[in-house]
């Protein structure tokens, strides 16, 4: 059969294909739109259940207590012990210099 045999085709079935197409599109569109719609509601709530977490309040609270500590004792490690720290601060300016120098 060759590619250029041409089977006629009346109006009417080139209406009705293109109608049939339209109709296609048409529920295709109305599933993604239901679909995303679905997953959006299910973001939304997503997010909504973490803003209003009751916890946030004690974990920031906790965390800010941490941080505070943890500040604290470097201070106190650097008093106890100055030499080492300049000794630490000049390696790791060390290898930093090397790091960015590498090529």
């Amino acid at each position: 059969m060759s590619r250029f045999t041409h089977k006629p085709t009346t109006r009417e079935e080139v209406q009705s294909e293109i109608d049939h197409l339209m109709s296609a599109l048409e529920d295709l569109r109305r599933d993604a739109a239901r679909d995303s719609h679905h997953r959006l509601g299910l973001l939304k709530s997503r997010a909504e259940s973490l803003w209003h977490d009751s916890h946030l309040d004690e974990h920031y609270a906790d965390l800010s207590k941490k941080t505070v500590q943890a500040g604290r004792m470097a201070s106190e490690c650097v008093r106890q012990h100055p030499l080492t720290t300049v000794a630490l601060a000049a390696g790791a300016c060390a290898l930093i210099g090397y790091l960015v120098t590498r090529r």
